[in-house]
């Protein structure tokens, strides 16, 4: 069996059926170790399908990935028309069928097998190659976030921001830094009295808050 020095592995989020920036930019830090490595996988999670998202990261990571594994987790983006979070019914059908495919999703990797499982749906080229592009130009910024009335000051946000790109000001107020957003969302649905905004976009959108500290 190759050594797990050999082995180089994968779980992240599908963004707009692509990569996240902050994903890309740790690939770029690990290119010796991807170089080096006789078996590459990844898991991909997404709210319904990822495009050519693995067309992507092999072209990130200068090779072919191994096998590369999509799964099913509950819709959280909500800052476009029409795109909002899963009923409780749909997210928990998503979580149970993940649930149930990780057994065989890591028996394949322990077995170094090659293969592609995954969903790309419906006019993945045109999501890649066309909507890709636009969403990240325009949509992967904070410079649309904002707090209503409503904020409480808990810095909940702040504090669960993975990239510490949440500050505050003089007068306290929560702020975005517009340093290394990769939006995540997560100042969002962590707020628990939904006073975290994306310009008009969020307005009466729903959230996944799962737990505060």
């Amino acid at each position: 069996m190759e050594d797990e020095a050999d082995v180089f592995g994968m779980v992240f989020p599908v963004y707009a059926w692509g990569i996240p920036k902050v994903v890309k930019e740790y690939i770029e830090t690990h290119q010796e170790d991807i170089k080096s490595a006789k078996y590459v996988w990844a898991v991909m999670t997404c709210g319904d399908d990822i495009g050519y998202a693995d067309k992507v990261l092999n072209q990130v990571m200068n090779r072919e990935v191994d096998a590369v594994f999509s799964v099913h987790m509950p819709n959280t983006y909500v800052c476009l028309p029409g795109f909002d979070v899963d009923k409780d019914e749909v997210a928990q059908a998503k979580v149970q069928e993940t649930l149930q495919r990780i057994p065989s999703i890591a028996e394949s990797i322990k077995n170094r097998e090659k293969k592609t499982e995954v969903v790309r749906g419906a006019c993945a080229w045109l999501k890649t190659s066309v909507l890709r592009p636009l969403f990240n130009r325009f949509l992967v910024t904070d410079k649309y976030f904002h707090t209503t009335k409503k904020c409480t000051q808990c810095k909940r946000c702040l504090r669960g921001c993975p990239l510490d790109n949440i500050t505050t000001d003089d007068k306290g107020k929560i702020v975005w830094k517009h340093e290394n957003c990769t939006g995540c969302l997560r100042c969002y649905h962590r707020c628990p009295v939904n006073a975290v905004q994306f310009g008009r976009f969020t307005k009466n959108k729903g959230q996944k808050v799962h737990d505060f500290d």
